[in-house]
């Protein structure tokens, strides 16, 4: 399952799908940071920071959703 579909599903995802999807945002993130290292001021201000924080926006959700469902398994224990 691609990245971007699997995100948009995220809500359906079994745990260790959801790790998986976790990883791959992890490592876009880490891909396009060392992308754009050598952008020019404001095609970092235009382009690259404003992708950047979306990818980090993405990976904040889904950390949120995994911790929401161990929250969720460790009341029902």
């Amino acid at each position: 399952m691609f990245i971007e579909r699997a995100y948009a599903e995220r809500g359906t995802l079994s745990d260790n799908e959801l790790e998986r999807l976790r990883a791959g945002l992890v490592d876009q993130v880490q891909r396009y940071e060392y992308t754009i290292r050598n952008y020019p001021p404001d095609r970092m201000g235009k382009y690259g920071l404003p992708f950047l924080n979306q990818l980090r926006d993405k990976v904040t959700t889904v950390d949120a959703l995994i911790a929401a469902r161990a929250d969720d398994t460790s009341a029902q224990t």
